[in-house]
């Protein structure tokens, strides 16, 4: 059951969160988000929590975010 919740976030977050090159803070968020998710905070959460953690050594940096996929 742990393996298939991991699929469905993995999948939420290659949709919702595309990657970045190697060594961007974009991969860190993704890292993060993915983490907070398996503790069973929200999407909306984690991305928050990954933003404020990353955003401390990188004050700048905003994330690629996409929305909802439409659905049909």
């Amino acid at each position: 059951m742990l393996y298939e919740r991991q699929k469905t976030i993995q999948t939420e977050l290659d949709m919702r969160i595309p990657p970045g090159s190697k060594g961007e803070p974009q991969n860190k968020v993704r890292h993060i988000v993915f983490s907070q998710r398996i503790r069973g905070k929200s999407f909306d959460e984690s991305v928050e929590i990954a933003v404020a953690f990353v955003r401390q050594s990188c004050p700048k940096f905003t994330p690629k975010i996409l929305p909802l996929p439409a659905q049909s």
